[in-house]
């Protein structure tokens, strides 16, 4: 049986992952779209967007009106708030249970027993993102026990490049595909 106290700890470090992630992914970008006088529909169409295709919500973004800057803007806060409220909740869990501390202390022993992994690993993530998307690094991270702040850079990294890219190019194909009249 779990102490009052132990149940408590988890839950409150819960609640502080869990908000992180709404602070970036939802009331930091709401907030901005409201600063600049971007329309709040739209603004919320693209967050949810975010949250299930990820960097393909960019050109939803750009296709509905939205100034591209913002749409940087808030498909990084999403992905930036998903990532830590991801890394938050597996050190929660890990702190909070024996048999997932055993399973970690395991899989990052055979990941630093890996001379590749130990050493180019953590750059996979850059690759990670761009074909897998953001929900997959945190755990890959956590798993192999790679640094959490370089982590969430290099993931980071990836995922601007190629949210970038898509917005540069949506401009373009909507121009071919739609044209002025």
């Amino acid at each position: 049986m779990q102490s009052a106290s132990f149940i408590i700890s988890f839950l409150t470090r819960l609640t502080g992952a869990i908000s992180k992630g709404v602070m970036f992914a939802l009331v930091i970008p709401l907030a901005t779209a409201l600063l600049f006088a971007i329309p709040t529909m739209p603004a919320l169409v693209l967050i949810g967007t975010t949250l299930v295709i990820e960097y393909g919500a960019a050109p939803v973004g750009v296709g509905l009106g939205l100034p591209p800057v913002f749409v940087f803007f808030v498909l990084t806060c999403v992905a930036l708030g998903v990532i830590l409220l991801l890394f938050d909740l597996f050190d929660s869990i890990g702190d909070h249970s024996e048999r997932v501390r055993r399973l970690l202390d395991r899989s990052r022993k055979r990941a630093s027993e890996s001379a590749v992994l130990a050493k180019y690993g953590i750059y996979g993530l850059v690759v990670v993102v761009l074909t897998l998307g953001f929900y997959l690094c945190p755990p890959i991270a956590w798993a192999c026990g790679w640094d959490k702040k370089r982590s969430i850079l290099f993931t980071m990294i990836g995922y601007c490049l190629i949210t970038a890219v898509l917005i540069i190019f949506t401009g373009d194909i909507l121009r071919l595909i739609l044209p002025q009249a």
